[in-house]
């Protein structure tokens, strides 16, 4: 438990100096969460669900929920949506919701941008009064050990979102805009904070054979005195309903974070899965059995259009 408690007050106290933001292996197929100028581009109404469960058989170790809603509005020129996630490590717990707007500029026929703006509410809490919380001081004023702590806070994150034919993708975002500070308890004045986050996602569709894509995809993550951090992806699409691939993502330290494999199937043109594990590459490696990540994806209708994502479909 003293291992898990200096995770949590790392990630709470410390949290100008690391990356707050939950990893998620199908990151290409949650930009949702990232980028409110994705919500419409997908030219469909579309339900996305995903679960990760962290570094399993570790004590108190993280995991992560995400429910999104999206759709095309005013004949496709325009997009919305919203995203509630859920976020668990030890006794602490945080949820994160968000209403997204998107416009979009078509350039010309085949290029399109979309911008996008989004208000987030940010909620965090602390059990401390759950019975795996140990104290190594009795008298500590920084909280009541019978007690739960928890603030709120809002935000708005803007996002531009660029796609050329079915071929390929350009997302650069900031989900939240300025700093919060969180207050987690009443005596001290020590405050966690959020730290705004950018992204910059890309990725492209690259025929091989008529039956054969290749579909890499690029993330890179960076928070103000934090290590920059990436995920590099490369999948591989058979008769574009079976999708595979590696993912490397930096991070800890020497080899990076982890090796993740994913695969997705699209079992019905409305309805799709993917499963991913990731193997841990950091220190951690040794308390853990890896990560496990679902994710389940359905459409409201199954004729897409012509500004399909190239990650999905390919332009009829």
């Amino acid at each position: 438990m003293k291992n898990l408690f200096t995770i949590i007050f790392l990630l709470l106290g410390l949290s100008l100096w690391a990356q707050q933001e939950p990893h998620y292996t199908h990151f290409m197929y949650n930009q949702q969460l990232y980028n409110p100028a994705f919500v419409g581009s997908r030219n469909t109404p579309s339900f996305t669900a995903l679960h990760r469960s962290q570094w399993i058989g570790f004590e108190g170790a993280p995991s992560s929920q995400v429910l999104s809603f999206q759709s095309p509005i005013m004949r496709e020129r325009a997009g919305i949506g919203g995203t509630m996630s859920h976020y668990a490590i030890g006794v602490s717990s945080a949820w994160f919701g968000s209403a997204a707007y998107s416009y979009n500029l078509r350039l010309t026929p085949d290029l399109n941008v979309r911008l996008g703006l989004q208000a987030t509410l940010e909620y965090l809490g602390i059990n401390f009064s759950d019975e795996k919380v140990v104290t190594t001081s009795q008298f500590d004023p920084s909280f009541n050990e019978n007690s739960y702590q928890d603030d709120y806070v809002g935000n708005v994150g803007v996002g531009a979102y660029l796609t050329y034919k079915n071929l390929f993708y350009l997302g650069v975002s900031a989900p939240q805009l300025y700093p919060n500070d969180i207050g987690l308890n009443d005596i001290s004045n020590i405050t966690a904070q959020i730290a705004p986050h950018r992204y910059i996602n890309l990725g492209a569709s690259i025929p091989v054979t008529g039956q054969l894509d290749l579909m890499p995809n690029f993330m890179v993550k960076w928070v103000d005195h934090a290590p920059l951090s990436f995920d590099l992806n490369f999948n591989v699409r058979y008769l574009q309903k079976l999708t595979a691939g590696l993912t490397y993502r930096m991070g800890g330290s020497g080899k990076g974070e982890s090796m993740d494999g994913l695969v997705f199937f699209q079992i019905h043109p409305k309805f799709g899965a993917g499963l991913g594990y990731d193997f841990t590459l950091s220190k951690i490696r040794e308390y853990q059995s890896g990560t496990v990540e679902l994710l389940l994806r359905y459409d409201l209708r199954d004729d897409k259009g012509d500004l399909e994502n190239p990650r999905y479909f390919k332009k009829k």
